[in-house]
């Protein structure tokens, strides 16, 4: 097994100002955890799976002023989450259909754990008509295809005895053209339905629809049935097991829907967390459904500045085409404008966007980067299946397109094998056999992305700081343009991390006498690759994490 040298790392932590540290190039390896600097050496093992973490206790914000944001009762869980996204059609078959299914999903579940994520946030189980669910027949039962309803809750069943969580995926705004109440309303203005939907002429044949597809009927949230209707389905999945909620295209949903929804789970779940999709690139969009209901929601303003888009390559921050500093905003909303206890999911890519792998054009430094600063920066982070492979996907060419960013999870390097599913594989598509994206060629390999993903997660899991709401923003990193920097904390340790948006090593200086708090006198090395140099030197698209206790 190939291991690679650890390096001796020189800390002046002087008391003026000023602590440097340098960094060889990116290591494919990760540096584990909780280790003293090192001073001779000694050889870096490879990252392990880690068990979910606890729930911790966290230190108030201190402020110059008094926070006069409102606050959230939002579940103290979800600060300790990393979730896992599967789009199950795609993931494993256990009964060799070629179609992923609930019961696959139950037996990969030691390999879900194995990346130390401790929450599955699963897309649309149900009937439908189409292949990705969103059009949704039946919102109390599963779509055949993927199982059964006995399956659903061995599913969670199994979850719960591994202490780990299940959000499901609940769609409000629309429907599907197959569902039994639309069915009976369409083209029959008679229909005790027909104000269930938001029929456009008088013998009900033309209907608002989602995005104008005919599919995906949308549903009128003026009528209180309509909503009362959506509110059972969701209570439904809730009383079977399910933890929370993933709201789909929340902007086409009435505000108060959203309110007269969270009243209703608060009161019988309230540790059911609510997860709100608002497609948007401007943090005062979502500070508004935070008001609205949520719990939690993806940071979009974020995802979009990181990345360039959702259908972009070569373009974002991540790509250095853009400064870093455009990400210090949705950052900073954390802090002050998003309501305290509000929770923020962040991402590198998901079944609606390219894949980060496709984004950063197979660059590795790249994707280990886009970890990195997905895993380690505040916020509860979450891996799109196939992501800690780097599987690949853009956006089709037509007249199919998103099912080139779902494509089946690659568990052989040869692409055959047990569980192994077949229902999309074109001749055109982004990941093939021997490619050296697949579970099996990267499982046993220290250096390999799935190992670097997995100390991530390990290292945010062990340590309470990584996965506090207390940070700073550093205004920025000394000697490095292409450079952002965090500061965060809890109550016995403070974490300085850097992140290198650039294709070049950069010099840079830490300036410790700006630290948010007191600086222990033990300092440690706990990502990132160093070197006892006479320069501090951060390697391209390299990220380093420091602490002090």
């Amino acid at each position: 097994m190939k291991r690679r040298p650890r390096f001796g790392i020189a800390l002046a932590l002087c008391a003026a100002a000023l602590c440097a540290c340098a960094v060889s190039p990116a290591s494919p390896a990760t540096a584990p955890a909780a280790r003293a600097i090192p001073t001779s050496g000694a050889p870096v093992s490879a990252p392990q799976p880690t068990s979910p973490p606890t729930a911790t206790p966290r230190p108030a914000q201190p402020t110059a002023t008094p926070d006069r944001r409102p606050t959230i009762a939002s579940p103290a869980w979800f600060n300790d989450a990393t979730l896992y996204q599967i789009f199950l059609r795609s993931f494993y078959d256990s009964d060799g259909d070629g179609i992923g299914d609930l019961e696959g999903l139950r037996q990969k579940l030691d390999y879900v754990q194995s990346l130390g994520v401790n929450t599955i946030w699963l897309n649309p189980h149900y009937p439908s008509l189409t292949y990705h669910g969103y059009d949704v027949a039946d919102y109390k039962a599963v779509n055949p295809q993927l199982g059964t309803l006995d399956d659903f809750k061995a599913l969670v069943a199994e979850l719960k005895r591994r202490d780990m969580r299940l959000i499901v995926d609940f769609v409000a705004n629309h429907t599907s053209r197959g569902h039994p109440f639309f069915q009976d309303a369409y083209s029959n203005p008679k229909s005790p339905y027909t104000n269930w939907f938001l029929f456009k002429d008088a013998n009900n044949l033309s209907y608002q629809s989602f995005y104008g597809i005919t599919d995906l009927p949308e549903w009128n949230h003026s009528n209180p049935a309509v909503n009362q209707y959506l509110i059972g389905a969701a209570q439904f999945w809730l009383d079977l097991g399910a933890d929370g909620l993933r709201a789909d295209y929340a902007r086409g949903v009435e505000h108060w829907f959203w309110d007269d929804l969270r009243k209703a789970v608060k009161a019988s779940h309230p540790q059911a967390v609510l997860l709100g999709e608002v497609w948007d690139g401007e943090p005062s969009t979502l500070q508004r459904y935070f008001s609205e209901g949520f719990d939690a929601l993806f940071d979009f303003p974020w995802y979009l500045r990181l990345s360039g888009g959702e259908n972009a390559v070569g373009k974002g921050v991540l790509n250095g085409t853009v400064d870093p500093l455009l990400l210090q905003p949705a950052y900073r909303a954390m802090l002050n404008l998003y309501p305290r206890g509000a929770q923020v999911v962040r991402f590198a890519s998901n079944h609606d966007t390219n894949r980060i792998a496709s984004a950063v054009q197979n660059d590795p430094a790249r994707m280990r980067l886009a970890a990195a600063v997905s895993i380690l920066t505040p916020g509860i982070p979450i891996i799109y299946y196939g992501e800690e492979i780097g599987m690949r996907g853009v956006e089709g060419p037509g007249p199919i397109y998103d099912e080139f960013r779902r494509e089946p999870m690659d568990w052989y390097a040869d692409e055959q094998g047990p569980g192994m599913t077949t229902w999309f594989k074109p001749a055109n598509r982004n990941n093939r056999p021997d490619d050296g994206v697949s579970v099996e060629e990267q499982e046993a390999d220290p250096d390999s992305l799935l190992n670097y993903y997995r100390g991530l997660v390990r290292l945010r899991n062990e340590r309470p700081a990584l996965r506090g709401t207390t940070f700073r923003m550093m205004d920025a990193v000394a000697g490095c343009g292409s450079c952002m920097g965090v500061w965060r904390w809890d109550n016995d340790e403070a974490v300085a991390m850097i992140f290198n948006f650039s294709d070049q090593p950069q010099a840079f200086a830490l300036d410790v006498a700006s630290s948010p708090v007191p600086l222990g006198e033990r300092a440690a090395l706990l990502w990132g690759e160093a070197q006892a140099t006479g320069d501090a030197t951060i390697s391209p698209w390299g990220a380093l994490v420091m602490s002090w206790r």
